[in-house]
């Protein structure tokens, strides 16, 4: 033989040899993803009616009950909560087996449960009928302007988000019929009480915000002040009708508000801070709530100075607004472009409801 015969050869050989170790470990693979396949002891298994008339989990090889084993077995009913080789049917709570943990009811694993349960001490959140520690779980987050209230094909009331219901999500949620309490995926008919979004907090009455109610709303321990179905913690809330409400020690429209070394904002009365001014002033970008000469950002409400009664969001007065606004005590007013109109009489349509206004104040028609 030559030597580039031998050469040749030495190849073909050595591709023959790599050929043969690939092969080897493709086979030793699968046998390991087929050994893990049959690992479960739940395939070995089958639920069955036997001669007394109770059902047990049968070994399917030897036609024996499986009298050590105890865990969820199946048949081609369900998934079964089975002790010592005998169907429980009076267990409910979450057992496991060796696919997981299962939220079973009357000793049969329930597919279609979406819900938070307690089982055993502990808490679980459970999807499709399977079982997660709530230590454990992972919620999706969702924005409710993203979801949309409709019925399922159950005739029950859901939070969507796109084809599938939001069972992550619980806060309030809308439709073209209003904004809805949900709980868990669920509208919640019962619901009556404070309630958030990622668009504020609400008052919530029998599962649905109610954009008429304007009023002082204890609940869970602290007291709200609602605003058309808009809540703000009493504490945060400042009835604006008050004697002391503004000083009268300055003209407001004198007053400058200009942002301070310090990077907090504050109403000037020329180069000093107006500290012993409350009330209403402005600068080139708007008008704002000033208490003790400094900016409240967060002030929402109606708040005055000695030109008027001014509506504010966040520390600004809304010269936007036009419509009708409650106070702190539920008092509900005509705005017109920010401002109370106490000279307005007659029958306005805010909003989809009919108001009837005397001197500014108004009262819901029906």
């Amino acid at each position: 033989m030559t030597k580039v015969n031998q050469k040749i050869w030495a190849v073909v050989l050595a591709a023959l040899m790599l050929v043969s170790v690939v092969a080897g470990f493709s086979f030793s693979m699968n046998a390991t993803k087929a050994s893990a396949a049959t690992s479960h002891v739940e395939t070995t298994l089958d639920v069955q009616k036997a001669k007394d008339g109770k059902w047990y989990a049968f070994n399917t090889k030897t036609k024996k009950i499986a009298t050590s084993y105890t865990g969820v077995a199946k048949n081609k009913y369900g998934w079964w909560r089975v002790v010592k080789g005998k169907v429980d049917f009076n267990a409910t709570g979450v057992y496991s087996n060796s696919y997981g943990s299962w939220w079973v009811e009357n000793g049969k694993v329930n597919f279609d449960k979406y819900d938070t349960v307690t089982s055993g001490g502990k808490k679980y959140v459970v999807r499709g009928g399977k079982a997660v520690l709530e230590k454990n779980y992972k919620y999706q987050t969702y924005n409710c302007n993203d979801l949309i209230v409709r019925q399922g094909g159950d005739k029950v009331w859901y939070a969507f988000y796109g084809d599938n219901v939001a069972y992550d999500y619980t806060g309030i949620a809308r439709n073209v019929w209003g904004w809805w309490r949900i709980v868990n995926g669920r509208v919640d008919f019962d619901a009556n009480g404070i309630f958030k979004n990622d668009n504020g907090t609400f008052y919530v009455r029998n599962g649905q915000v109610d954009f008429t109610f304007s009023g002082v709303v204890p609940y869970e321990g602290k007291t709200y002040v609602v605003a058309l179905g808009e809540a703000r913690l009493k504490v945060d809330v400042e009835n604006p009708i008050t004697v002391n409400s503004y000083s009268t020690k300055y003209d407001s429209k004198k007053l400058k508000v200009k942002k301070a070394s310090d990077g907090q904002w504050y109403a000037y009365n020329g180069n000093k801070i107006a500290s012993d001014y409350t009330g209403v002033a402005s600068n080139e970008k708007g008008w704002w709530r000033i208490e003790n000469g400094k900016v409240n950002f967060t002030a929402y409400g109606f708040y005055p100075n000695e030109y008027g009664l001014w509506w504010v969001h966040d520390g600004q007065v809304d010269f936007g607004f036009t419509g009708v606004a409650a106070d702190a005590l539920g008092v509900a007013y005509y705005v017109l472009s920010g401002k109370v109109d106490f000279d307005k009489f007659g029958v306005v349509d805010f909003d989809g409801r009919m108001w009837t206004i005397e001197g500014g104040i108004a009262t819901k028609l029906g």
